[in-house]
């Protein structure tokens, strides 16, 4: 079989990042469709009726009936685009390395895990709505706040293990450099940990996780086994420079304040149509799906910032990756071979990059390291 050529690479990351795109699009003008739905036909109502219906009126069973009601909803209309994007096209473009029942039981556990903890954050949210409406809000998004937190620290350590398998690195030679590495930038590392992410796909990654105890460096094993030592070491340069910039803590901080403009908004916002659709307060579940759909508009207003912030750390991370590896070369052959492995697009259309990518493109990446002229001092 003929190895394919850079150009034939690029040329097949085009054509699965259009598809990507246009899916991307479609489930963006989808799900408030899917909200707006439920407000005009009245559904909303005829939920709540259920759920009181079964639960006898208990206002906290309301709550949890309503919601699975609506869940199972959404569930109908996203199964056949989850089912074409995380498994038909995966496997049309190579990438994916898991049959059907794998891909459905990895599914299963993810809508579970997500119907479980947006419930636990509803009943909390309906709890205050029903005990102060006027402050309700506030405390709504306090409430929010400290479980993203508090998810911050578990995902690594309990969520993460419910799809993948962490190991130590089994190349001593390689976990030298990392640690050597990580004792010169003062990043405490016990272990850089792999994971098995070819289980599911043959795209690489890494990532720095975790808050306070819980941090840790990931390296997926499709990176280890496909990389250099030096390319694995330039992304762990990078990984430093996320340690060494509070990234985490910093993205935590901008999630959490354009949260608070969402809560604010949301509930605002419910204050002035709540009445008007026949819904009373922001207390009454039927109205979830009109605060859903305020939170939706918010969050499109606010997604260029958000990512461009984000782009704008992980500007910050190459940079102090360039300066701390001092090898250009080096930088320029990991992304491209990124690139290759992830099917990424080197040039996506500029207003998709604007508005959809939190990492500079695969292209931009590459071109700040050819112009990159070496520094003296560390960021």
């Amino acid at each position: 079989m003929n190895k394919e050529s850079p150009a034939d690479k690029v040329t097949q990351a085009r054509a699965y990042q259009a598809i990507r795109r246009r899916l991307s699009l479609f489930h963006l003008f989808l799900t408030p469709a899917l909200l707006g739905i439920l407000l005009v036909s009245e559904w909303t109502f005829r939920m709540r009726q259920n759920a009181i219906a079964i639960t006898g009126g208990n206002d906290w069973g309301v709550v949890a009936v309503y919601f699975l009601l609506f869940s199972l909803y959404f569930l109908i209309f996203d199964l056949p685009l989850s089912f074409y994007s995380g498994f038909i096209l995966e496997h049309q473009f190579g990438l994916s390395n898991q049959n059907f029942g794998q891909w459905l039981l990895d599914l299963g556990k993810k809508t579970f895990l997500a119907f479980a903890l947006s419930l636990v954050l509803l009943e909390g949210l309906y709890g205050i709505l029903r005990g102060d409406s006027a402050r309700g809000w506030l405390w709504a998004w306090a409430l929010y706040a400290f479980v993203s937190y508090i998810l911050g620290k578990l995902f690594p350590v309990f969520i993460v293990p419910l799809f993948y398998k962490y190991g130590k690195l089994e190349d001593q030679e390689l976990e030298a450099k990392i640690f050597r590495l990580a004792a010169r930038f003062k990043m405490p590392v016990g272990n850089v940990y792999s994971l098995n992410l070819s289980k599911t796909t043959r795209k690489a990654n890494a990532a720095f996780m975790g808050i306070g105890k819980t941090r840790r460096v990931v390296l997926s094993d499709t990176l280890i086994h496909h990389f250099t030592h030096a390319e694995i070491e330039m992304v762990m340069a990078h990984e430093l420079g996320h340690y060494k910039h509070h990234d985490v803590l910093r993205l935590l901080a901008f999630g959490l304040v354009t949260s608070l403009v969402a809560f604010a908004a949301g509930f605002r916002g419910m204050g002035i149509w709540a009445a008007s659709l026949g819904l009373g307060s922001a207390a009454n579940i039927a109205g979830l799906p009109l605060l859903l759909l305020i939170f939706y508009g918010v969050h499109l207003v606010l997604m260029p910032l958000t990512n461009g912030y984000s782009r704008k750390r992980e500007r910050a991370a190459d940079r102090f990756a360039m300066k701390a590896f001092a090898d250009k070369e080096v930088f320029i052959s990991c992304m491209e071979k990124l690139g290759e492995q992830n099917l990424a697009d080197p040039e996506p259309p500029a207003w998709y990059e604007w508005l959809f990518y939190d990492h500079p493109s695969i292209g931009k990446r590459v071109a700040m390291a050819k112009n990159y002229e070496k520094s003296t001092s560390l960021p």
